[in-house]
């Protein structure tokens, strides 16, 4: 059996010290959990809130307006005393005067009315929630029937190096997705069948209000939405079902905000992980590199190879573990080494001394720089 020196060829080294420093990486990490929808408390907040925000639209709060507007004789509909007054000040409304009976005859003249409306904000707080609350319950109708309960997630890597002689890429994805069991599939199914019915009742209730005096005046009116945050006005602060609508204003803003932190999460890593995957780099390089015609030079570079990747393992899981606030001493170290050796039956059993010999020069080297946080 051919033997080869457990040490650290220099040349090797110093390829992988330049592909290392020469390295370019980025790393991109995310996850996509359709499983929020399992809980359905937006639900049970919406029917809660649906029998106040009826009682509401069933009897809105209207507004009196007086509007004054100076219009052709023929077509005012009311003249007051207002008018009159105001005919007065005018004069040149008069088109012309009877000197005999003293009559007037105006051109112009004030009309005043007094006209009930539904454009306050009361009312557009309550426009707005409606279209929000049949947006929000439109888009999670949807989402239940295409809904699948999954955990889909996506590592992609990509790198840039060179070595003295070679210009390396790399580009590395890689997805998983979980699926639950038939039986939990099963159940999670009934749930949302039951879940769609109740929000037939909640699209019921919409309809209702959308079909109401008040909606379809504000409609026609052309109002605008109102924004948060909401003015507590007397009606808002003091009416019960009022203070049950604001309520559910803001869970429905609130469950927006957190949908994203729930269901999805981003990331470009960080320097630990990005490290491991520029080692996994590193392997995948000296794997391209051993592929050589002779079957002798392959298997002392791969032997080469696996001694410089073998002291730079141990060297960055002990950067992790220190990282991660765990103390490991060489002794603890070597009897793990050790243990993982036994296991493999065509090995000869090998102890603690056995590894200590066979790894001085490498684990001295890191030990020494690495002394002050063992």
């Amino acid at each position: 059996m051919d033997t080869f020196k457990c040490e650290v060829d220099k040349e090797i080294k110093k390829k992988s010290e330049i592909f290392l420093e020469k390295l370019n990486s980025d790393m991109y990490f995310k996850s996509d959990y359709e499983g929020n929808l399992v809980s359905f408390d937006w639900v049970d907040e919406i029917e809660n809130a649906c029998p106040y925000i009826d009682i509401i639209v069933r009897q809105p709060k209207i507004a009196l307006i007086r509007e004054e507007n100076t219009v052709k004789i023929e077509k005012s509909k009311k003249i007051t005393v207002a008018s009159i007054k105001d005919l007065s000040k005018h004069t040149e409304y008069i088109n012309k005067v009877d000197k005999k009976t003293s009559s007037v005859e105006p051109k112009k003249i004030l009309d005043v009315r007094n006209e009930e409306t539904y454009n306050i904000y009361e009312n557009r707080f309550l426009y707005t929630l409606i279209d929000s609350l049949l947006k929000f319950v439109l888009e999670k109708e949807k989402l239940l029937n295409n809904f699948e309960l999954s955990d889909e997630k996506v590592l992609e890597y990509s790198g840039k190096t060179v070595t003295d002689y070679e210009k390396l890429n790399i580009e590395l994805k890689i997805s998983s997705e979980t699926l639950p069991s038939a039986k939990v599939d099963k159940k999670i199914k009934e749930e949302i069948k039951k879940i769609k019915a109740r929000i037939k009742r909640i699209k019921e209730y919409i309809g209702s209000w959308q079909k109401s005096e008040m909606y379809k005046a504000l409609e026609k009116a052309h109002v605008s939405f109102i924004k948060p945050p909401i003015k507590k006005t007397n009606i808002i602060l003091k009416n019960p079902n009022f203070r049950i609508a604001v309520k559910l204003w803001e869970y429905l803003l609130k469950f927006e905000e957190d949908e994203d932190k729930k269901e999805n999460t981003e990331s470009d890593g960080n320097d630990v992980l990005k490290g491991f995957l520029d080692h996994s780099y590193l392997i995948d390089y000296f794997v391209l590199d051993s592929f050589v015609p002779s079957k002798r030079e392959q298997k002392k570079r791969m032997a080469d190879n696996a001694v410089l990747l073998l002291r730079e393992e141990i060297r960055r899981i002990i950067d992790l573990l220190i990282s991660l606030g765990i103390e490991i001493t060489d002794e603890e170290l070597l009897n793990m080494i050790a243990k993982e050796l036994r296991k493999d039956k065509n090995e000869r059993l090998v102890g603690v001394d056995d590894v200590k010999k066979k790894f001085k020069n490498a684990m001295e080297e890191y030990l020494e720089r690495t002394q002050e946080y063992l």
